[in-house]
């Protein structure tokens, strides 16, 4: 006599991985803020009420050829508080920046738009191979096996989790040129964290070039930015919060 087995098929994600090289990935960024108190007495309600992090979503766009990494649609990209003492009103409100970075992954292209203080600039450059030096930590990250890397840059510490069961060498923010996806970033006071992983066929518009600001390189842009903080941190000695936030 022949007995038929039926097994129930359990399809794992990084089985469905292995079908298809596109989708959405959603990130939380969290940027750590380093807040210093010029006038430290009398403050602690003040110190209380202001934030030492903020955390948002992000998306990233991807297929085998290119992708978009920006805020999450509805994302909640403000944060904001008020105080009362000794009868002045304080407020205070983090604005997160409108950034976009789209990537061609065969070419090596990279445009970023990129908003300052209410100003865009376009950054429209090949950017340079990333090095990576691997290690033999694993973890898992939403069900798929991660090996951990680490940046080859003298001027930070850059440590990466990548998947190689999504073959496509790409990441959020800057980050990629590692044999897989990257699904967690931590870079100093940043992290970036996968939190939703989605495999699936795109709209033909989810991957657009950025053309939002003015055309700069990007060592252009970096003085911009250098110039207006020195300036910022020479006007600023008359008042009592400096908050500072690194990305």
């Amino acid at each position: 006599m022949k007995y038929l087995i039926l097994l129930p098929l359990v399809l794992m994600p990084w089985l469905l991985a292995s079908q298809t090289t596109e989708g959405e990935i959603t990130f939380n960024e969290t940027v750590q803020m380093r807040i210093e108190l010029d006038d430290v007495d009398n403050n602690d309600e003040i110190r209380k009420m202001l934030p030492t992090s903020r955390s948002a979503a992000s998306t990233l766009f991807f297929n085998e050829n290119q992708s978009l990494y920006k805020n999450k649609d509805n994302a909640d990209n403000e944060t904001g508080g008020s105080h009362q003492q000794d009868g002045m009103q304080m407020e205070f409100k983090i604005m997160r920046p409108e950034n976009r970075i789209y990537r061609d992954l065969e070419s090596g292209r990279t445009v970023e738009s990129r908003e300052f203080m209410g100003r865009f600039f376009l950054i429209d450059e090949e950017a340079p191979r990333k090095s990576w030096k691997l290690s033999g930590e694993q973890k898992t990250i939403l069900g798929y096996p991660c090996q951990k890397a680490l940046l080859q840059d003298t001027s930070r510490k850059v440590e990466a989790w990548f998947t190689a069961q999504i073959p496509v060498s790409v990441g959020p923010g800057e980050f990629s040129d590692l044999p897989g996806m990257i699904l967690e970033i931590s870079a100093g006071e940043r992290t970036m964290v996968a939190t939703q992983i989605e495999l699936k066929a795109l709209p033909k518009d989810a991957i657009e070039i950025p053309t939002k600001g003015k055309s700069v390189s990007k060592a252009e842009f970096k003085k911009i930015v250098d110039e207006k903080m020195k300036e910022m941190g020479a006007e600023g000695g008359g008042g009592n919060v400096r908050m500072i936030i690194r990305n």
